[in-house]
């Protein structure tokens, strides 16, 4: 299924429309932001200021503006202390402003890799057109460097909720797919999530380029040896042989097994010489049971925990196969790119959903057909066509 050129330049156009809807403009402390709201149900905002979905918007559209209003805020709302109750740690970019609240925690710093896709993003800026320079915002480069390094040990970067103080988060996980990881309802401290293993190598990477140009007093020829020795750990020590695929993650010394978008998304974060041939094939040949008509599932059947219409375990998210494809590009992965492409045919039916069902029984549906928590606009998916447009032509983009 090949979605049309002429079918793309309109979704373009009416994804910037829809992003448009989304804009919004945040004033904290007498600093204003020109920002997006991640996600509207109907006329009603259902997700606020999200600097995961913003940062990860800007690099898949590659817009100037908003990596660099996104850094602005995420520099001046960046973890100065502990704080139990809401996950902050010193260098820890926010996850959600305004915060939820319940039983005495928030979820406003319950997020692990917002710091490293604060860094890539800003290294993205060293090369674009935004505006400003990423030297306005040292201080918080430095200490969102000084926090990733601080949560790596053994060569794997280790969540913990000890780092703030606390025991427990009020979300479940605290990566993108936060609701729950397959079999694991409670996670086993510290936890390391695969995915975030390459968001830091490629974060430990560009800390490296933006202390050539800043000066922030790191090593740069250490965080690229760190970035090496970190990919290296991730195949080594979140490989599961059982499966012949990446777990999703690894918790009170155990592996999260299951076949994921994870293992795909993962690769829009490495280069090629990071991932051992071997294993890239086996994802690749793996893959295929997570591939859909609409592009490819977070979570493939028959597994614990799948459900075609389950939010992070069987669903289809638009933005997610933007990132697969840029992966696959860069890759040498030709059938996931085109799987991932297929997601074009989905937008143009159903808009610019925050994500999608498919199965053989109930055919394509979106947020609305079924009951949950989906947004019928959400920011990411809107500019999943200006990414697909840009690596069509040729690039790849600001990672």
């Amino acid at each position: 299924m090949t979605v049309p050129a002429a079918r793309w330049t309109r979704l373009r156009e009416e994804g910037r429309k829809a992003v448009a809807r989304l804009r919004a403009e945040i004033t904290l402390d007498g600093q204003r932001f020109a920002l997006a709201y991640a996600g509207r149900r109907g006329d009603r905002v259902r997700f606020g200021i999200f600097p995961r979905d913003l940062l990860t918007a800007g690099l898949i559209a590659d817009d100037d503006v908003l990596i660099r209003e996104t850094a602005r805020f995420c520099a001046a709302t960046i973890g100065r202390r502990k704080d139990p109750s809401t996950g902050e740690e010193p260098g820890r970019v926010l996850h959600e402003y305004p915060p939820y609240r319940r039983d005495g925690l928030s979820t406003q710093y319950n997020a692990c890799e917002t710091s490293q896709l604060f860094l890539i993003g800003a290294a993205r800026m060293l090369h674009g057109g935004s505006g400003m320079e990423p030297g306005e915002i040292r201080p918080a480069l430095q200490e969102a460097g000084a926090y990733t390094l601080r949560h790596i040990a053994d060569d794997l970067f280790w969540e913990d909720p000890r780092h703030a103080g606390a025991e427990r988060y009020l979300l479940r996980a605290t990566y993108w797919k936060d609701s729950f990881l397959p079999g694991r309802r409670e996670l086993r401290f510290p936890v390391a999530y695969t995915l975030v293993q390459a968001q830091t190598v490629a974060a430990l990477r560009a800390l490296a380029t933006l202390t050539v140009a800043l000066d922030l007093g790191f090593d740069p020829a250490a965080l690229e040896e760190q970035a090496r020795a970190t990919a290296a750990a991730m195949w080594r020590e979140l490989w599961d042989e059982e499966t012949g695929y990446p777990a999703l993650a690894r918790d009170g010394g155990d592996l999260v097994r299951g076949v994921s978008s994870d293992g795909l998304h993962l690769l829009a974060y490495l280069q090629p010489g990071d991932i051992p041939p071997e294993k890239l094939d086996q994802i690749r040949r793996r893959a295929s049971e997570l591939a859909t008509p609409y592009g490819f599932r977070t979570y493939a059947p028959g597994q614990r925990d799948y459900s075609p219409t389950g939010y992070h375990h069987g669903s289809i998210w638009p933005f997610e196969q933007a990132l697969v494809a840029q992966g696959s590009l860069v890759h040498g992965l030709s059938e996931a790119f085109q799987i991932a492409g297929r997601v074009g045919d989905a937008l143009a039916e159903l808009g610019f959903v925050e994500l999608l069902y498919w199965d053989e029984q109930g055919g394509l549906r979106g947020p609305g057909e079924v009951p949950g928590e989906g947004c019928d606009l959400q920011l990411w998916s809107a500019v999943v066509p200006d990414a697909f447009h840009r690596l069509e032509m040729g690039g790849e983009g600001g990672r």
